[in-house]
This record gives C-alpha cells, structure tokens and sequence, in this order.
C-alpha cells in the first residue's frame, strides 16, 4: 500500500511539473492573462486596456463597426466613443482554444456578458503575435454568439 502512494505520487509529482514546464501551458496562461485584463477594462467603461494589448498594425473586425478597421488607431478611435461606459457588469470566457504555431497564437471563446439579467453571446477571435514587447493583438473578429448548448 505503501509503495502504491509512493508510485502514485511520484507520478502525480512529475505530472505536475511537465506541465509546468510545459510553454504551450505558459504560453496560454499568458495569453488567457492578457485577454481577461484587455476585458477587465471593460468592466469600468476603460478601453485602456484592451488598446494596450493591440498591435499598431491590428486588424479589426466587429458587428458595430460597418467595415474592417485597420491600424490601432482606427481602433482607439472606436473604443474612445465607449469610454465612461462599462459595456457589461460581469462576462465569462466560455470554451476557450488556444492553438499556437511558432510565433503566432489563435485564441477562439465565446464570451458570455452579463447586463442585469441579460446574458449575450460573442464569438470572439483573437490573433496574437509575439513581438519584441510580449504577446500582441494582431487580429480580432467578434460575431454575434448562441447561447451555448447544455
């Protein structure tokens, strides 16, 4: 018996620290970190936040905006007609998926905002890129979502 806990925990032990060590998991954690920070801005009405993520060259694609934004300033330009405005009182970030590839990470999630008792859904795409700065928003696409199916 005792030599099972020991296997098991050994197991369990080096488990841990694969993926630890893993740079997909680090890499998504970041990722994850950056874009829960981008939408934490939101929660109090500051683009801030999300704008600081963004790349200079980003690309951006939204149901509000009639056509493909392109350059962050075109995209500050946006957002500042927000500003002062939390656009939600809490969200969530449901199904998220991280593929990466070298240099270049996709991030697709439906986000869940929550307005009183109003919950919508979002399909959101984010491109990221890493650069001299750290990881960067190079493209997004947001789309109305569906409740997801339970």
């Amino acid at each position: 018996m005792r030599d099972t806990l020991v296997v098991l925990a050994t197991g369990v032990g080096l488990w841990v620290a694969l993926a630890w060590a893993n740079p997909a998991s680090d890499t998504a954690t970041e990722i994850l970190a950056l874009e829960k920070s981008g939408l934490d801005g939101w929660l109090k009405g500051d683009p801030g936040p999300q704008l600081a993520i963004m790349d200079s060259q980003i690309t951006y694609l939204h149901a509000v905006s009639e056509t493909r934004l392109d350059g962050l300033p075109a995209v500050k330009d946006l957002y500042e007609r927000f500003r002062g405005t939390p656009l939600f009182d809490s969200y969530e970030i449901l199904t998220p998926k991280l593929q990466v590839s070298g240099k270049v990470a996709v991030l697709t999630y439906l986000l869940a905002q929550h307005i009183g008792p109003v919950t919508t859904f979002w399909n959101a795409t984010q491109v990221y890129q890493v650069k001299e700065e750290g990881w960067r928003v190079i493209h997004t696409h947001w789309s109305k979502g569906n409740e997801p199916r339970r």
